[in-house]
């Protein structure tokens, strides 16, 4: 059964409207590790997984299909949607 908070998202990738320093990235992080000195800047590029009622879940530092640096929620007041 779906969870009732989520909502469908037909978006495919947001800009990031601020940076996140190693720190927060660390602490915002869903993954079980986070890569040495991973951040991100203002402008980066993320592709949004799902959409939620407050915020989206979002990965970003892909280098293969099936993997990425990072994964958190991000708010829409951080992200503008493409």
């Amino acid at each position: 059964m779906a969870d009732a908070g989520l909502v469908s998202v037909s978006v495919k990738t947001a800009r990031l409207m601020r940076g996140m320093d190693e720190k927060e990235c660390q602490r915002r992080n869903a993954l079980s590790r986070t890569k040495p000195g991973f951040a991100l800047k203002s402008g980066d590029t993320v592709k949004v997984v799902e959409s939620f009622n407050d915020g989206f879940l979002v990965e970003a530092g892909a280098t293969r299909k099936d993997s990425c640096d990072w994964m958190g929620v991000l708010y829409p007041s951080e992200l503008e949607i493409s």
